[in-house]
């Protein structure tokens, strides 16, 4: 859908021009934070692409101070406030370096369905998956990260396949689960349940 925008001159004519086009916005907006929002996008696989993808370590130091005044603090040394949760475990309060996770951004490798190493100052690896992130509205940079804890052990945990080939091997799994379904309630169908008697044969 465009929106227009009519100029008028002062012949008496009307010119109807598109001023933007709302498709074009909403592709600028998936392109530059669907790894922050988990928005659904239709992903193409490239045939020479690689099946896996490395972990990434993201080096992280333990984060005592807390609250409004405390992360501020942390923000203005250069760091990002963070926190990891889940596994049954508490949550726990960690700092990252920008420049870190800057890295990751500009080369797209920071999403939401990726699995990182985070290293707690090289005495904890926790491997985790990135569950919240958020953005400054003007430059985009992240100022506050949320990780959720995974069940595999960091030491033996080295690579893992591309997310949007997990996705399309579950959606054909699913489509052959389908396929089989209709393939026994089509044969059910066809069994003979016709009454036929049986005749012994006498000596």
């Amino acid at each position: 859908m465009n929106l227009l925008k009519s100029i008028s001159f002062g012949c008496g004519k009307t010119i109807t021009s598109p001023l933007f086009s709302t498709e074009s916005i909403t592709q600028s907006v998936l392109k530059r934070s669907f790894f922050v929002r988990g928005k659904k996008l239709e992903f193409e696989e490239d045939p020479n692409a690689a099946k896996s993808y490395q972990a990434k370590h993201i080096f992280c130091v333990p984060r005592k101070p807390v609250g409004k005044a405390g992360v501020k603090r942390v923000r203005d040394n250069g760091f990002i406030p963070a926190i990891i949760t889940g596994g049954g475990l508490p949550l726990q309060n960690i700092s990252i370096e920008l420049g870190r996770i800057e890295g990751l951004l500009l080369t797209n490798k920071f999403y939401k369905s990726r699995k990182y190493i985070l290293n707690i100052d090289d005495k904890q690896k926790i491997v985790g998956k990135l569950s919240f992130a958020q953005m400054h509205p003007v430059n985009e940079k992240p100022i506050y990260l949320k990780f959720s804890r995974c069940e595999e052990d960091p030491t033996t945990f080295t690579e893992e396949r591309l997310p949007h080939l997990v996705l399309e091997d579950n959606r054909l799994k699913k489509l052959e689960q389908e396929r089989e379904i209709r393939k026994e309630e089509a044969d059910l169908q066809n069994i003979d349940l016709s009454f036929k008697p049986v005749i012994k044969k006498s000596n």
